[in-house]
């Protein structure tokens, strides 16, 4: 009897082959639904989305913020921290998120919701909210 060559693909081969070897078993680790340990839920997935757009958000007002208020030129000290001020405003929200996100792993989706609430509010691009000359 001829075997199809698509038949062929489906099988292991047969054990009186000679490149035939049979590997044995291994203990696989057992994943996180099989020890029962609970991941995150869908509704705390999309709520982490939401507030990381937020935060992407704050980070683009913040840029704009910056680039549209001039630096005091008293002298370099003064305007080298104007600069990091900027620096640093930008990069907060992105810190504050994946701060919560890392520190916060093994407290409860409320807790971490809550954390992410507050830096929504401290953390708002206010000069750019707010506007120019305000």
């Amino acid at each position: 009897m001829a075997v199809d060559p698509d038949d062929e693909g489906l099988s292991w081969g047969i054990e009186s082959d000679p490149t035939h070897v049979d590997a044995p078993a291994t203990d696989h680790p057992a994943d996180d639904a099989e020890r029962g340990e609970p991941g995150m839920s869908s509704a705390l997935l999309v709520t982490l989305g939401v507030f990381g757009g937020v935060f992407l958000l704050f980070i683009v007002g913040w840029i704009i913020a910056v680039q549209r208020t001039t630096a005091p030129s008293a002298n370099l000290f003064f305007a080298f921290m104007y600069q990091l001020r900027g620096i640093l405003a930008i990069v907060a929200p992105a810190a504050w998120f994946v701060g919560v996100l890392v520190l916060a792993r093994e407290c409860r989706a409320g807790v971490r919701i809550l954390w992410l609430v507050l830096g929504v509010v401290l953390l708002a691009p206010w000069p750019f909210i707010v506007g120019p000359g305000a």
